[in-house]
């Protein structure tokens, strides 16, 4: 209760609910190997479930329209859109061919992903790998790269008035593939839920 009284202010219910369950994780173990007597009961934060937000194709226009925003980072926007894949995907998947290959610890389903990328979107990989690679010869960490899409991407949502994270430009891919192939085990397929449920949302 304590923990959860200090990150109050700090982290998201979300956030303070990923920490909850290591720290369950880990009493578990604790239990298990007998250096604690009994599991303590750990309360997770209630969290309001949100409704995907979908980017329609006016205010994708105006994404793609600012002109002070580096090209790079629209080519990024429009990549994960058009792929559907998770923001950590993109930067720690590697290219093999037509294909990005995203390995199994690094997929939140645990199950390796190949996601096929056209000859642009390979490019646009390649550079964002450049960029990570240079990133951490700075010395800075992974989850500060990762944090600079998510900015930038609130960034040019600010300068067209809208409110959406990047995660929906992964929504926006579900959605509009969906109404391309009426198929929603193939959009389940691709995106790599292990829950047809959560497409079906």
């Amino acid at each position: 209760e304590t923990f959860k009284k200090y990150y109050k202010d700090k982290h998201t219910p979300s956030g303070i609910n990923i920490n909850l369950r290591g720290i369950k994780c880990f009493l578990l173990w604790a239990v298990d190997e007998e250096h604690i007597k009994r599991m303590p009961k750990i309360k997770l934060l209630q969290v309001d479930k949100t409704k995907p937000k979908i980017i329609n194709d006016a205010t994708w226009n105006n994404l793609m329209n600012l002109t002070d925003i580096d090209e790079y980072w629209l080519d990024v926007f429009k990549l994960y859109r058009d792929t559907g894949m998770r923001r950590s995907e993109g930067i720690l998947g590697r290219i093999d061919g037509s294909f990005l290959i995203v390995k199994a610890e690094h997929s939140k389903s645990g199950i390796e992903k190949e996601i096929p990328l056209s000859e642009k979107q390979i490019d646009v990989v390649k550079e964002m790998h450049k960029r990570r690679n240079k990133h951490l010869s700075n010395g800075y960490n992974i989850t500060h790269f990762k944090n600079q899409f998510t900015k930038m991407f609130k960034m040019a949502c600010n300068k067209i008035g809208v409110d959406y994270s990047f995660h929906s430009l992964r929504h926006t891919f579900a959605v509009r593939r969906y109404y391309q192939t009426k198929d929603l085990y193939l959009v389940c397929k691709e995106l790599g839920h292990s829950s047809i449920t959560t497409t079906e949302v």
